[in-house]
Formats: structure tokens, C-alpha cells, sequence
């Protein structure tokens, strides 16, 4: 939700009042102008917006306008100081939710948010309702259409092949020779009981939610790949003005900023509705025939290192990736053989870190390779290379700087001669698998510690900025609702509670060790309003800033 008034007073008291209000799971932002409503309004996702009517620049009924182009369902309650029925009349059109006169006071405006809460998540639920319905279009269209997108993705087709009689046919909604972007989805942890129909049903619910957030702004095909990953490709719609600029010219950075904040209302259906966490990876930069090898690539690097790490319902932005551009990785044979199978398996299994299911895996693949062995020698030798070449892989992408460890699991890496002594060899691979997966526990473990202590070094940084769920999320590359749980998961405590405890202490040490006036030592701890800041720290110490400032004096410390 976010509150907009030129007037910080009004804007740090509804902060405040929202923020104790718990029981409604508010990400709160705040902006003193429709200006900087904008800004945020451009890069965050927004369900509900509390705005003043009458401000500077452009009033309330403009921002409307130009929120309504970004988030078409966003709802919006406008307050006013006024009793103007010109500005109530103009509201109504716009299907505002209320309109509410800033003298009704707290409760009517509190009364006025539960209630669209409400209508909000019931119409969430019958828009995310998945569709049981078996596909109506034909079999031809959709195997044609993945046949062409998988090819396109290893550089096999061009424009003669696009638009040749073969596929003239299909409704392709983008143009392979022009630019576009990309969106890589993969869902994090799959569960023993969805079979493959039940993830091809979970796959388009996925499709139709992603797709609804799009609202037509944008043309799109969409590609279920390896069974595994969901591929978008998105390209400007022709009719939407949103992202072209007076000359023409395509605002592709605006394009791919837009995506990337509808995918936390995405993760968000997909986890209520469909039961799942998923996450997502955005390309880096426009995607090409020329590079688009390198960007699925890339992407799929993006999720080998967010599994590494433990990471659920992650955003990833490639333009932010510090490693720079991504080389193209060679086509790669596709098998379809049991010993194939499982060993995809396995390296799924080692990449969630369950050493059950990785030994279960592990232990079939021993059997299979023994019978190939028996079967065909040459054949079995080559798939027990594979097996090793597997781990060895396995164990090179481990994120760890520790080289003794490596060396360590290492050394459990049975070698070909050991195939004379089978049991030896087999208990070694195992023993391999449940080390690496130990080592995978106790990373996550780490990972989730340090990634606290740089959301906590962020914060104690910049405690006279923007700190809100969706600012911190896009440092830590987390979804804000996601990131809000997790946090207090790992810590057992609310996120916001520990922002207010840490410029709390910040504004003890200031009134105690400097001469900055009051109202000063607000704003440097974000505070625009003096007296929002003295009804923080009331509410945190017991006392008012000056009151707190006597106290130490009279003291003598």
C-alpha cells in the first residue's frame, strides 16, 4: 500500500498507524509528492494507494491516471481536505474506492482499507482459480509452437524458417527478428505426489497468472522447457503507448522493470493458489537470435546458484548481475534412456540437498550401471564417466571458498579402478552424495545468517531512507512478501520491529552524544514530520526526544 500527501505529517502518522496494524500484512511505501509516487509507482507492484487530492504539481486524480496505466487493478482511496463534488465526481469515474474527508478521521479511513483488503484478496481468488478444463486448442498448434521455441533457443531458426509455410499457420505472437525479452521461471522444490499431469496443470495456471498481470501491455509466447522451466518471451504490445516515448523509440529498461514487478504478484497467486514456490529470472539486457543461447544459459546459471543457496521465491535481474555478460554454452545431446533419467533426477536431488532421495537415486543408478556392465562393457564404462563427470560438476559448482573441503570431497570420488572392487566403489559414490548434502544443509544455514546480516548492514546504512519491504527486497534480490516471512523465520522477530529498534537506538545516541536540534535528528533518521518522530520515540523509550535529551543532562552522562 502505498500513502501520498504533500503534507508529512499526515503521511508519517498513517506510516505509523498501518505499521502497528499487524493483522492486515501491509508493505507500506510513502511518498510526499505525486512525483515521487511515481518513481515508486514504476517499479513496485501496488494493490491499494492512499492519496490526497490536492497537491503540487500534479493532484491525485492525475497520479490516478498514470497509476492506472501501470497496475490496472490497483485500488484507490482518496483523502481530501476539501468537500468539493467536482474532484468527487471526477473520483467516482475513475472507480476510486472511497472518497474520504481527511476531518472523518483514523477510523474511517482505517474502516476504508479493511474493506478493500477484503474485496481485493475474494477477487484474487476467483481470478486465480485454476482452470481444470482440458486444453480445446488442437494437438498440432501448441507441439508445432514448442518445436519452433525450442529450436529458436539453440539457434536453429531464422526468419526464412519463422515465417515459412510450416508454421504460417500458428498464432506466434512475437517477431523472432526483433528484439525482445525474457523470463525464466522454474519452480523451486517439486513434491512426490504431483504427477506429470498435475505439474502441467500447475504449469499453465502459472502461464494464465503471469499472463493476467500482463493486462495486454505486452505481446508474449510462452515455452514449457525441459519439463522444468517456464520461458517467457515478451516483446512491446503495438496498440500500448506506455512504453514508447514521442519519437518511437522502445523504453526496454521501463519494459523490463515493469516485469519484474509483476512477478512478486505472480509468486504471490502461484504460493495461495497453486500451492508452489517459484522463482524467476529476468535476462540481462535485450534477447537476440545472436545471444540468446548465451541468455538461457546465463539464466539457467541464475538458478543452479539460487539452489546452491537455498533460495525460495527469489527475483533475480541478470542486469544486476556483478559477472558481466554470459558466455553461450554448446548444444547438448538429449537422451532418453532410464540411466538418462535418473541421473537428471539425482542432480536434481543433490541441488535441494536431500540426501534420501540422492542416495534412493544414486543406489538405482548403481544397479542400472552394474547391469550395463554385465550387458555391454563399453557402455556401462561410458556411463560411469558420466556418473563421475556428474559429481565432478556437482562438486565444481559448489559455492564454497573452502579448498581443503573441496579436497576433501574430492578424495570420496571413487576412481575407475575401483569398478574391480563394486561395494567399495558404490559405498564411495553414496558417501559422496551425503557429504555434499550435508555440506548443502550447513551452507543454507550460513547463507541465511549472512544474508541477515547484510539486510541488518543495509539498514543501519540508510536509516534516513526509503526502507520499506520493496526497498530492501530489490537489494537482496527477494520477494518483499517472501522476504518478510523469511526474515522472521530466521530471527523470530518482525522485520519492521528491528528497523524501529535500530533508529531508536540511532536517535539515543544522537540526543545523548551531539548538539543537533530534535527536529534534525528526525530527518536523518527518515522522519519528514517532528511530530511523527517525538510520537516514534515516545512510543519506543517512553519519553520525547527533548524530554529523553533532559533526562541524560540532569544525569550527568
Amino acid at each position: 500500500m502505498l500513502i501520498v500527501d504533500d503534507e508529512p505529517a499526515i503521511v508519517d502518522g498513517l506510516m505509523q498507524y498501518f505499521q502497528d496494524e499487524e493483522s492486515l500484512e501491509l508493505d507500506l511505501c510513502k511518498a510526499y509528492s505525486a512525483e515521487e509516487a511515481l518513481n515508486i509507482i514504476e517499479r513496485t507492484k501496488l494493490d491499494l494507494i492512499i492519496s490526497d487530492i490536492r497537491m503540487p504539481g500534479k493532484n491525485g486524480i492525475q497520479l490516478a491516471d498514470d497509476l492506472l496505466l501501470y497496475w490496472p487493478n490497483c485500488r484507490i482511496i482518496f483523502l481530501t481536505g476539501y468537500s468539493d463534488f467536482d474532484y468527487a465526481h471526477k473520483a467516482i469515474r475513475r472507480q476510486v474506492e472511497n472518497y474520504i474527508l481527511k476531518t472523518e478521521g483514523i477510523a474511517t479511513i482505517h474502516k476504508a482499507v479493511v474493506e478493500t483488503i477484503a474485496k481485493i484478496r475474494k477477487e484474487e481468488q476467483s481470478r486465480y482459480h485454476i482452470e481444470h478444463a482440458k486444453l480445446q486448442l488442437t494437438a498440432a498448434e501448441p507441439l508445432l509452437k514448442r518445436e519452433l521455441f525450442e529450436d529458436l533457443l539453440i539457434g536453429e531458426v531464422d526468419a526464412e524458417r519463422w515465417n515459412g509455410a510450416e508454421y504460417s499457420q500458428l498464432s506466434i505472437q512475437i517477431d523472432s527478428a526483433k528484439p525482445m525479452v525474457m523470463v525464466a521461471g522454474k519452480v523451486d522444490l517439486w513434491e512426490q505426489r504431483h504427477s506429470h499431469t498435475e505439474r502441467m496443470e500447475i504449469f499453465y495456471g502459472v502461464q494464465k497468472l503471469f499472463s493476467e498481470q500482463l493486462s495486454g501491455i505486452c505481446r508474449l509466447e510462452t515455452l514449457i522447457h525441459d519439463r522444468n522451466e517456464l520461458l517467457w518471451f515478451i516483446q512491446p504490445g503495438e496498440e500500448s503507448r506506455l512504453f514508447v516515448d514521442s519519437e518511437g523509440r522502445i523504453n526496454w529498461h521501463g519494459i523490463m522493470d515493469y516485469l519484474k514487478g509483476i512477478l512478486e504478484p505472480v509468486q504471490i497467486g502461484c504460493w495461495n493458489e497453486l500451492g508452489i514456490s517459484i522463482s524467476f529470472v529476468l535476462c540481462n539486457g535485450l534477447v537476440t537470435q545472436g545471444n540468446i543461447i548465451a541468455q538461457v544459459e546465463a539464466m539457467r546459471a541464475a538458478f543452479k546458484k539460487r539452489a546452491m543457496n537455498g533460495q525460495s521465491m527469489a527475483i533475480m535481474d541478470l542486469r544486476m548481475d556483478e559477472t558481466g555478460k554470459q558466455e553461450g554454452a554448446a548444444k547438448l545431446p538429449v537422451y532418453s534412456t532410464d540411466f538418462d533419467k535418473k541421473l537428471i533426477q539425482l542432480e536434481r536431488c543433490i541441488e535441494t540437498g536431500d540426501n534420501a532421495a540422492v542416495r534412493e537415486q544414486a543406489a538405482q543408478l548403481l544397479d542400472l550401471l552394474r547391469r550395463d556392465f554385465v550387458n555391454n562393457y563399453i557402455l556401462g564404462l561410458e556411463r560411469c564417466y558420466r556418473l563421475l563427470s556428474a559429481y565432478l560438476s556437482i562438486l565444481n559448482n559448489l559455492q564454497s571458498d573452502d579448498s581443503y573441503l573441496k579436497e576433501q570431497q574430492l578424495a570420496l570420488l571413487p576412481s575407475p579402478e575401483l569398478l574391480e572392487d563394486w561395494g567399495a566403489f558404490a559405498s564411495r559414490l553414496l558417501d559422496l552424495g551425503e557429504t555434499i548434502c550435508k555440506w548443502k544443509q550447513e551452507h543454507v544455514e550460513k547463507s541465511e545468517h549472512l544474508l541477515i546480516e547484510r539486510i541488518h548492514r543495509f539498514i543501519g546504512a540508510h536509516l534516513g531512507s526509503d526502507l520499506s519491504l520493496a526497498r530492501i527486497a530489490e537489494v537482496v534480490f527477494f520477494n518483499p512478501a517472501y522476504l518478510s516471512r523469511f526474515y522472521k523465520k530466521v530471527t523470530g522477530r518482525n522485520l519492521s520491529d528491528y528497523i524501529n529498534e535500530v533508529r531508536a537506538k540511532a536517535a539515543v545516541e544522537m540526543l545523548t552524544r551531539t548538539q543537533l536540534k530534535v527536529n534534525e535528528i528526525g530527518l536523518k533518521l527518515g522522519f519528514e514530520s517532528p511530530s511523527y518522530f517525538t510520537a516514534f520515540f515516545r512510543k519506543m523509550t517512553g519519553a520525547t526526544p527533548q524530554e529523553y535529551r533532559e533526562m541524560v543532562i540532569r544525569s550527568g552522562k
